[in-house]
């Protein structure tokens, strides 16, 4: 987890320190311990006792719980984000397992360093707790999600959530990299044979084509109103 040294790089494209003057920026660039992860690398681990920050510089990673000894995907993160956040604050023990997707190059602050930066640039604090504000609000959503909709609903709404309007410009949505049936299931709270006959479903009416690791949803507008949304 301790990936290879690497040069010193820019911080100017972390969304968090947008707020921070160049000066102040400078300053904690230079503060960081940069590192370099190959695909499939653990970057930190659940119950570790590290609390560095961390900012994407390059790449993307994975953040991975875990229940009845299977891994659950909590989300992706890609250049400009940071994670590590939370153990820098109140110093507790990781609560996931960040994996890097690809070739992934971080810069790592303190958290000594990170609780400076907090005083000295107060909007960096105002983002903090305007994200959390909208993890809140997902968890919420979520368990709403869960108590008022099937199975199948539940699917449909995660497939539409992670896609993205097709570069091709033809109207459709595509999915670039399409978690497995495990892991759609563990996003949904639904059984793998649910999120198997939910997205066979779908292929057979037309709706959907997959290929590879892809999925492209032909017809988003009729997606969404199976959905029930």
């Amino acid at each position: 987890m301790t990936g290879e040294a690497m040069p010193q790089g820019s911080l100017a494209d972390i969304e968090l320190l947008m707020e921070a003057p160049p000066e102040v920026l400078d300053f904690f660039t230079s503060r960081c311990d940069w590192r370099r992860y190959q695909e499939g690398d653990v970057i930190l681990d659940r119950d570790d006792r590290s609390t560095d920050v961390y900012f994407i510089v390059k790449g993307k990673v994975r953040i991975l719980d875990f229940a009845n000894e299977m891994e659950v995907p909590l989300g992706e993160k890609g250049e400009g984000r940071t994670f590590g956040e939370m153990s820098a604050i109140d110093a507790k023990k990781r609560s996931a397992r960040v994996v890097a997707l690809e070739k992934t190059e971080v810069a790592m602050l303190s958290r000594k360093d990170f609780r400076q930066l907090l005083m000295q640039v107060p909007g960096i604090c105002l983002m903090l707790l305007k994200r959390y504000a909208g993890i809140i609000r997902r968890l919420n959503q979520r368990i709403t999600t869960v108590s008022t909709q099937t199975s199948q609903q539940r699917v449909y709404m995660e497939l539409l959530r992670m896609s993205s309007p097709n570069p091709s410009g033809d109207g459709s949505w595509v999915i670039e990299r399409l978690p497995n049936h495990h892991e759609i299931a563990s996003m949904t709270s639904t059984a793998v044979q649910d999120v198997a006959a939910a997205i066979g479903e779908l292929a057979r009416a037309g709706l959907v084509a997959r290929k590879h690791k892809t999925l492209l949803l032909k017809y988003h507008g009729r997606l969404t109103e199976l959905a029930n949304l």
